[in-house]
């Protein structure tokens, strides 16, 4: 009896156990009869904000998601099979949205199920950031050879973010080099002025930038690298870790110098070549911008931060060879609009006001009264004042800079002159002479300490001989530097509306079809087009768009290069078409938008183009014209 007994109490103490573990599990437990679910615990609710009364007496394949079908096809053929089952699959929250659970179920006695459902969405979406950023550090890689590294000088040794060959492992493997193996890699004629920019950063934390020859295992050959890093605050207080950048820039290194003896090559396939690199790298830094909405841990996303950093400064070198390599090959061309030119001398220094400000300097605007409108490019000239501007601000270390804008008048010419004042650093005569000449600045010393391309200056006199003037200075070293630039344009009247007072109701109604491929150039084009009342209807493809084409719209900007059919083989096709629907107006959305170019787009059977990157004031001026230039069957606005 005593037996019996003490039979029975275990009996009850592990059933009150079992339930305790039920009710207490930080996991879902589920109880299945006939799949209708009987029962749940706490945990259930606090995961998926289900109470009971929401799920006793469902199926529980209410709570699955229809693309898991497999899955649970899975689940069930191993429950019949062996009694039992493991998978992973996604679990329905009350109000909208998924868990990512892992499933563990078994057959009970009486054809009875038990789930246990583990929670790891969080754990999840780590390891799809992880892997993301994984991608983006092999594209940076094998696209633009980049290396994203860190060095912590207490254990000696350089971190890569990215698999990197190294004389210990030349078929790579190994994501870490040591102080020595870095040194000898270092081409001995560089190494002194390698590690004195490096010591530098060590002790002081700053910015460095420089070239350098780097022994490749896998090759035994020199290769040559840009590099730009800065210091960080590592574990301790009084040390700095190093973050930085490098980039194998050994093709565009042989391709300078073989085209130095020839202008024309070599301005050519600068062109070509900066194009090539800047289109990988505008990805990656679009992948790294993407990143940061993806969850990381704090290391992770100090890391990313550090990389878009670095990926900028490389970014701006870059656009500073595009522009260059343009004006040289002569397919840059100005696109005149009317401009107020004092409003766009302050644009530019309010622009610059926050990194004046952060170096405690006064930058103010000084521009004759009355000066009235000039028709010139607005972004070529902003880019020039921007130029000198940003030179002034970036070589004045105490005082200030002052912006003073002059005009003449002469019958419907206006010259206008435009006067840089700092109280910076100054240039020497002998530096001076060669100042405004490519890859030039004031001294060796100028890149490491303030960084630059070298080419800002060259391009400014290009611009300004484009807009009919030129561009000079004159300076003495310790005693700052005045700058000037004259252009000569068209006078003419105030428009009669600006940008910002676009009228958001202008083409209220208005049927609009967006062709374009980019995901990212369609959610901003077609914002500006409902921002000003139009209804947008959006095709990824020059195949799409024909077949949406067919309904009838009052509009159609078309991108040109797309995959499958581009723009001007899908307009071709629109035109074909009978009535209304191949006679609607057709805009070219485009960066391809020089004058020859856009001559192309015409002679293809378009009404006109509207360029990239897109402003409100360009787009609805470009869509007025399209609208009132007449062709037989166009609908129409009204």
């Amino acid at each position: 009896m005593g037996k019996h007994l003490d039979s029975e109490a275990a009996s009850r103490i592990e059933a009150a156990a079992a339930d305790w573990f039920f009710q207490s599990s930080l996991d879902m437990f589920v109880l299945l009869r006939n799949d209708v679910i009987i029962r749940v615990n706490p945990a259930w609710t606090d995961l998926t904000g289900w109470t009971a009364e929401d799920t006793l007496g469902r199926p529980i394949r209410d709570f699955f998601h229809l693309h898991d079908a497999d899955v649970i096809h899975a689940i069930a053929d191993s429950l019949r099979s062996v009694g039992q089952a493991r998978s992973q699959h996604r679990l329905a929250r009350k109000g909208g949205g998924w868990l990512w659970v892992r499933s563990q179920t078994k057959v009970l006695e009486s054809d009875g199920l038990l789930i246990v459902f583990q929670d790891f969405s969080e754990d999840r979406a780590r390891e799809i950031a992880r892997q993301q950023a994984e991608r983006s550090n092999e594209l940076l890689r094998s696209a633009a050879g980049v290396y994203v590294w860190r060095f912590n000088p207490r254990k000696g040794v350089y971190v890569f973010d990215q698999d990197i060959p190294t004389p210990s492992a030349p078929q790579g493997g190994v994501r870490t080099m040591t102080v020595s193996e870095m040194t000898m890699s270092v081409h001995a004629e560089d190494r002194a002025r390698v590690w004195e920019a490096f010591a530098h950063t060590l002790r002081t934390g700053e910015h460095a930038m420089i070239d350098y020859r780097y022994l490749d295992p896998a090759t035994d050959a020199w290769a040559h690298m840009h590099a730009a890093w800065r210091g960080v605050r590592g574990s301790s207080p009084d040390a700095w870790d190093v973050i930085g950048i490098s980039q194998d820039v050994t093709e565009l290194v042989a391709a300078r110098d073989a085209a130095l003896g020839a202008a024309e090559a070599k301005s050519q396939f600068l062109a070509n070549m900066s194009h090539e690199i800047r289109t990988p790298m505008n990805g990656v830094l679009g992948v790294l911008h993407l990143l940061k909405t993806e969850k990381l841990t704090d290391d992770g996303r100090r890391l990313l931060n550090e990389a878009l950093g670095c990926g900028e400064m490389l970014s701006e070198l870059l656009n500073d060879i595009i522009d260059f390599s343009k004006i040289e090959a002569g397919k840059l061309e100005l696109m005149p609009e009317p401009v107020d030119p004092a409003e766009l001398l302050r644009g530019v220094v309010d622009m610059l006001r926050p990194q004046a400000e952060a170096k405690g300097l006064y930058l103010r605007v000084e521009a004759s009264p009355d000066l009235g409108w000039a028709s010139t490019d607005p972004l070529r000239l902003r880019q020039a004042l921007f130029n000198l501007l940003g030179n002034a601000v970036k070589f004045t270390l105490e005082g200030g800079v002052v912006a003073r804008l002059s005009g003449r008048r002469d019958s419907d010419r206006i010259k206008l002159r435009f006067e840089i004042d700092d109280t910076g650093v100054g240039i020497g005569e002998e530096a001076g002479k060669q100042l405004f000449e490519r890859f030039r600045q004031g001294d060796g010393s100028t890149t490491r300490r303030f960084g630059g391309s070298g080419l800002g200056l060259a391009i400014c006199r290009r611009l300004a001989e484009l807009m009919g003037g030129e561009v000079g200075f004159k300076s003495k070293l310790d005693q700052g530097s005045t700058f000037w630039l004259e252009i000569e344009a068209d006078a003419c009247a105030e428009p009669a509306a600006h940008a910002d007072e676009a009228d958001t109701a202008l083409f209220a109604g208005l049927r609009v079809l967006l062709v374009e491929d980019n995901a990212t150039n369609r959610l901003i084009a077609g914002r500006m087009l409902e921002a000003l009342g139009a209804h947008v209807t959006t095709a990824e493809d020059g195949i799409q768009g024909v077949a949406a084409a067919r309904a009838g719209f009052d509009l159609i900007l078309m991108d040109i290069q797309m995959p499958g059919m581009d723009g001007v083989e899908a307009t071709h096709r629109i035109r074909a078409f009978k009535g209304p629907a191949g006679a609607v107006p057709i805009l070219a959305m485009t960066a391809n938008a020089m004058a020859h170019q856009q001559a192309a787009y015409l002679a293809a059977g378009m009404d006109g183009a509207i360029a990239k990157p897109l402003s409100p004031t360009a787009l609805a001026q470009a869509i007025a014209t399209a609208l009132v230039t007449e062709r037989p069957g166009a609908l129409k606005a009204s």
